[in-house]
């Protein structure tokens, strides 16, 4: 006996949405806040000397962050492909730029930027252990691989 579909969706393949809302919020918040918000603030305190106008450059930034992250929001309610950065690039600008930048993040984007979240929470974890000396290069590249195997192993268990 065979089955057909009643529409052309019904024999298509798609992803299932297994987003929810407080998935979506904890995505966004820590892709737009992640470690920078703990790292460079010392560097924007000391660059400006006073605490007035480090305030008013972080809320010029914020204000930068939420204009690019309803840019992107945009985009993702104009192209409703799946695929993100890749599928925009594609649409907007073609095969060759968007398969440039897959590569690029694949190879150097994508680790480098686990390097430095796994870096800051190495850090960050051991602060309070070497409290008034800093922490041991070592201690803390340890501490680092130990967060990014947490990290990866957390990625990998699906919670429903």
């Amino acid at each position: 006996m065979s089955h057909k579909p009643k529409n052309e969706r019904d024999s298509s393949v798609y992803l299932r949405r297994k987003i929810t809302l407080l998935r979506c919020i904890t995505m966004i918040v820590s892709n737009i806040v992640g470690s920078g918000i703990f790292i460079s603030p010392k560097g924007v305190l000391q660059n400006t000397g006073s605490i007035g106008l480090s305030l008013v450059i972080w809320f010029v930034c914020g204000i930068l962050s939420m204009l690019g992250a309803l840019c992107y929001a945009e985009l993702g309610t104009s192209i409703t492909k799946s695929g993100g950065h890749y599928i925009y690039l594609l649409e907007t600008l073609g095969p060759l730029p968007a398969f440039l930048y897959l590569w690029a993040e694949f190879i150097a984007i994508g680790p480098a930027n686990y390097a430095v979240l796994s870096l800051a929470f190495g850090r960050y974890i051991l602060e309070p252990f070497f409290s008034p000396c800093t922490a041991p290069i070592l201690a803390v590249k340890l501490a680092s691989m130990f967060g990014l195997y947490k990290y990866v192993y957390c990625i990998k268990i699906s919670i429903h």
